[in-house]
Parts: C-alpha cells; structure tokens; sequence
C-alpha cells in the first residue's frame, strides 16, 4: 500500500510546503499546497495566516514594569521596588521574597502586639503599683497607673486630634 501524501490544510490538494511551529513546549507541523497564498506567502507569517496566537514567554525576572519600567535585576541591586504596579508585574518573584523574608503574607506591624500572658502580668503589676501609691497618697502617680490600667483592660484607644 502506498502512503498517500498530507493534504492541505487550507484545501483538499496534496501538500508541498511543510513548517513546524514550536510554541509553548508543542511542536506543530502543518501542510499547504502552492496554490494556498495565504499559508506560503512571503509577507504573512505561517501562524497568523493559520489564525494561531502566539505568545513569547518572557524569562523570569527579566520582565519590565509596565507603568515604570522598573526590572527585578533593578530590585536585587537597591532592594526597593519602582512603584505600586511592580508588585504586580514581578508577582511571583516579590511573592517569594515577602515569604522568606517575612513569616507569612500578612504584615502585622513594626512590633508585635503583646500577648495574653504579658498583658495580665503588666495588669497585675499596675494594679498592685496603684494600691501602692493609693497607700502613700501619691495621687498623681495613682492617676497615670489608672489610666494604664484601663488601657490594657480595654486595648488600646484612638488619640483624637
């Protein structure tokens, strides 16, 4: 039996002309005849004549932002990124940096908040310090050590301007 030649894959007439697009990882290969301008033009690419989209991936950390121009070699030199739309643009590389420099994604302030433990001991502190200036009638001290003491039974409460 002999093999019968590809066909055309714009019409039904036997293939003469043969590319290979290799995108993504796949190769491709498609078949035209002469009689196809549009696949074997010279003017057209063969992946637009075809309605295929092609995308470039661009290597990691190579990539511009868009809005600045800012690099991720730029952040390695001055660690500090050009603007907010970096973030975005270097997503995967300033995820990773976030998560080996900081534990977890969220970010909780300069100091971390006290915690359970040491409020008490501090509450029990500033209540015995009170009974203690109460005793000696130093007013003055007992009133800071009030106000101390309804701050750390209440959390914290907004300075108003």
């Amino acid at each position: 039996m002999i093999p019968r030649p590809p066909t055309c894959q714009g019409c039904v007439q036997n293939a003469v002309v043969y590319f290979t697009l290799v995108a993504g990882g796949k190769a491709e290969t498609y078949a035209c005849c002469q009689g196809c301008p549009s696949l074997v033009s010279d003017s057209i690419l063969p992946s637009l004549a075809l309605g295929l989209k092609l995308t470039v991936p661009t290597p990691v950390g190579r990539g511009k932002c868009p809005a600045c121009g800012f690099r991720w070699s730029d952040y390695e030199r001055i660690h500090r990124l050009g603007c907010a739309t970096c973030y975005e643009a270097h997503a995967p590389l300033a995820l990773a940096t976030i998560a080996r420099i900081q534990p977890g994604l969220e970010h909780h302030g300069r100091r971390p908040q006290d915690s359970q433990a040491d409020r008490l001991a501090k509450l029990t502190k500033a209540r015995a310090d009170l009974q203690a200036a109460l005793r000696i009638e130093d007013f003055e001290a007992a009133a800071v050590l009030r106000d101390q003491i309804a701050e750390l039974e209440n959390g914290p409460t907004e300075s108003r301007p």
